[in-house]
């Protein structure tokens, strides 16, 4: 009799120095701290078995979040003081926001990688003593003159070692700077025709430098522009 299974999606802060480590890393630890709750986990097949798990697309570093999405199955439901037993066993910069049981989903659930195809960032100005409130009209500049332009260009190699230039300005979707925070949409989703774009790369390239800003992802969006 083949064993009933539970599927549950999860919404992860990672803060502080959470922002110094790979995905690697982060994979790993909310493994560990998944194994650590004593939940009866569905595991991958194979030699050398692991819990089975999906997660969103790879945060750089140096880059906090309030919207990381982990998928996970049981062979048991989660029970009612999940929450608190999680973040008893992890990382005090993880908190977890959101659980949700998509145990009664008919369809294949789709991989974290494939759901999502834009993800939200917020970067607030950094001043250094030196610095003025002039700069935050260079920074208004540089956001208007970016919305008014139809390129985004960055040189890439491509794995014949060519350099090609690629135009990321289809990658952008929003982009606004208010009161010292600049607001932006990129695509980070799998996707033949529009690039992934990475939230550093692109302060660097439209603000010149990216370590002026304290960055973190707020939200994800799937390829209809809805919020997951």
């Amino acid at each position: 009799m083949q064993q009933e299974i539970f599927k549950y999606r999860i919404k992860l802060t990672k803060y502080g120095e959470l922002k110094y480590i790979s995905h690697l890393d982060w994979q790993n630890l909310i493994i560990k701290t998944l194994r650590r709750c004593s939940l009866s986990l569905v595991l991958t097949e194979g030699f050398n078995k692991i819990p089975k798990t999906s997660f969103s697309p790879a945060l750089p570093l140096f880059i906090e979040s309030e919207c990381e999405l982990v998928y996970f199955q049981t062979h048991r439901a989660l029970p009612q003081n999940f929450k608190e037993i999680f973040e008893k066993n992890t990382n005090k910069n993880v908190k977890l926001i959101e659980c949700l049981d998509l145990s009664k989903t008919q369809t294949k659930l789709p991989a974290l990688e494939t759901l999502i195809q834009w993800a939200k960032y917020e970067a607030k100005v950094v001043l250094n003593k030196n610095e003025s409130i002039l700069n935050f009209k260079e920074l208004e500049y540089n956001t208007n003159k970016c919305l008014s332009c139809d390129e985004i260009l960055i040189e890439r190699k491509t794995k014949k070692g060519l350099n090609k230039v690629i135009n990321y300005r289809k990658s952008l979707n929003f982009l606004e700077f208010k009161d010292g925070v600049v607001s932006f949409v990129l695509k980070c989703g799998q996707d033949p025709i529009i690039p992934s774009f990475r939230a550093d790369e692109f302060l660097k390239t439209v603000y010149g430098d990216d370590s002026k800003f304290d960055v973190k992802r707020v939200c994800f969006f799937d390829k209809n522009l809805r919020v997951i």
